[in-house]
């Protein structure tokens, strides 16, 4: 049987309350898998936890107890292994203007990533004659922005939104990620370019055979492009399961009041 892509097992994240007064459990005994070749979203409102979450899923925050495993193998703590883990589990921020440097071009904003983890190195010393333009044009073009050299000496304030987000997704593509978690990664995007950034989604998925988690407060979102929800309030998971059957058969009161709040009419991209 294939491992999951990302696991993790009774994880608790607490912090320390402001002013010492007291600790405030962030994530509280969550068990989740990510599977492979599967967008699962992880939904909630602000403050349930599903960022705290998805940030010790990344390393990038410390479990206080509990365990993350990466296709069956436990979270590496540091050094060689640690950044090598990082490069197959990248991460989509939300503000895509926040995210890139201004001072960069797109090229620069998308070859970071293949400098550091030297990828032109790699892919020669396997005898495959590449450069780093090739590597920086496949991210770009993986992630719908043709033709790439168009794009190249852009800055971020000359782009759409819709572009700038792209641009973030290429530097992820760019590191030949396993993995990619996304947070609120249409959340300041207009309605008409939502649905395009899904649907890249969806085609990664089934082209590239990457495993998604899509950390959204939106359940409407989750329905048009996840294949399981894991809905989260107050730092526990609440509800798991395929999306039909959490959207349309809700087990738990939380669930409900999500989808209350939704427009009547609901669009599927799939």
């Amino acid at each position: 049987m294939t491992a999951n892509a990302l696991s993790a097992t009774e994880l608790h994240v607490t912090f320390r309350a402001l002013q010492g007064r007291g600790e405030v459990r962030a994530v509280d005994g969550v068990t989740l898998d990510l599977r492979t070749r599967e967008i699962l979203a992880l939904v909630g409102a602000s403050g349930s936890g599903k960022t705290t979450l998805s940030r010790t899923l990344l390393g990038l925050e410390q479990p206080t107890s509990g365990a993350v495993t990466a296709l069956g193998e436990p979270l590496p703590t540091g050094g060689r292994a640690m950044r090598a883990y990082r490069r197959r589990t990248q991460l989509v921020m939300q503000d895509p203007a926040g995210a890139l440097n201004p001072r960069h071009s797109v090229y620069e904003s998308v070859a970071e990533g293949i400098r550091l983890h030297r990828l032109v190195a790699e892919h020669n010393a396997r005898g495959e004659d590449v450069t780093e333009v090739d590597l920086v044009s496949g991210a770009l073009a993986s992630a719908g922005l043709r033709p790439p050299e168009r794009f190249f000496l852009s800055s971020p304030h000359e782009l759409s939104g819709g572009q700038r987000q792209r641009v973030l997704i290429a530097g992820a593509l760019a590191v030949e990620p396993e993995v990619i978690i996304a947070d609120e990664p249409v959340a300041s995007l207009d309605a008409s370019i939502r649905g395009e950034i899904l649907a890249l989604f969806l085609r990664l998925r089934d082209e590239l055979g990457l495993s998604l988690m899509i950390v959204t407060h939106d359940l409407g979102l989750a329905w048009n492009i996840a294949d399981r929800v894991a809905v989260m309030q107050a730092g526990r998971l609440v509800e798991v399961g395929d999306t039909e059957d959490v959207l349309l058969r809700p087990q738990h009161e939380y669930t409900r009041e999500l989808l209350a709040a939704l427009p009547n009419e609901q669009h599927r991209v799939r």
